[in-house]
């Protein structure tokens, strides 16, 4: 792969809290040096969702854009199960991420990450056509905007832990709005990334490219894992104080593809409070 050089800023932030409003989000965001942002367009663990007024959608983007915060992605409620077994469940988490598509498209963001969600005892390929079912319904509905899947970390019968699986429900949307975000700790903890040498970041790349496009990948959720390789639990930890380490996020952080995508925190935070201005300035300091 061609040599590593540093020609672009590499993007660094965190998933922020939208207490106060959305514009709060903004400015935390500010106060911790973060240049993208996640957040929540609603409640992570209600079925309802409202739409932001006009004005404060306005104002959101107004400032967005005044702040150079960008991208900024929302990330969907974790009820949402589009594989579920259950149809009821499976129809109303296809809703739901459906109107989150619709907040995103309103305060101006980049688009929406969820999860796939639990096949239960479905088999595989049957849970796989029920996912690019509901997506493609989503897309017909809402005529703008991304969907981006999240790797899981492997426990149960969640969809979506293999870079195999995400590419085969990508094929069968075929749809150029569907994308990929990878969560460093899930592939850790699912065994898809674990040794960070430069050939196996290369080995990675070829991979996404072959299995996914690396036009697809659009986000990089950059957490520690607080578990060990392969142990599919899904346990966030702060950066340097995981099983990764900070050389695995310096050789990411170096690696031109890895470089391109925004870094997004979802770590517990020094103080136990979430993201914080401590786990983005290690970030930066390992950037460059």
């Amino acid at each position: 792969m061609a040599k590593r050089a540093l020609k672009n800023n590499v993007k660094i932030g965190a998933h922020v809290s939208v207490s106060g409003g959305f514009l709060m989000a903004l400015e935390r965001a500010k106060e911790m040096g973060a240049n993208c942002i996640q957040i929540f367009g609603a409640s992570p663990v209600r079925w309802q969702a409202l739409l932001p007024s006009l004005k404060e959608a306005k104002e959101f983007k107004s400032l967005a854009q005044k702040l150079e915060i960008r991208p900024i992605f929302l990330h969907a409620p974790y009820l949402i199960n589009l594989a579920s077994a259950n149809e009821r469940l499976a129809k109303i988490s296809t809703q739901l991420l459906k109107r989150h598509l619709e907040i995103a498209n309103f305060l101006g963001t980049q688009g929406v990450i969820f999860h796939i969600g639990s096949k239960g005892q479905r088999p595989q390929a049957e849970a796989e056509e029920l996912v690019a079912k509901n997506i493609k319904e989503i897309f017909s509905l809402v005529k703008e905007g991304f969907l981006l899947i999240e790797n899981s970390a492997g426990a149960g019968n969640l969809v979506g832990d293999t870079l195999e699986e995400i590419g085969r429900v990508i094929e069968k949307v075929a749809n150029p709005r569907l994308g990929f975000c990878y969560d460093t700790a899930h592939g850790f903890e699912a065994g898809v990334l674990v040794d960070f040498s430069n050939d196996s970041l290369d080995s990675f790349v070829e991979k996404v490219e072959k299995l996914i496009g690396l036009e697809r990948w659009l986000a990089i959720h950059a957490n520690d894992s607080a578990t060990a390789a392969f142990s599919n639990k899904d346990r966030h930890e702060n950066i340097g104080q995981g099983y990764l380490g900070k050389e695995a996020f310096y050789k990411m952080l170096h690696h031109p593809e890895f470089r391109k995508r925004p870094f997004i925190l979802e770590v517990p935070g020094f103080d136990d409070q979430g993201p914080d201005k401590e786990n983005i300035d290690i970030l930066k300091s390992l950037a460059y």
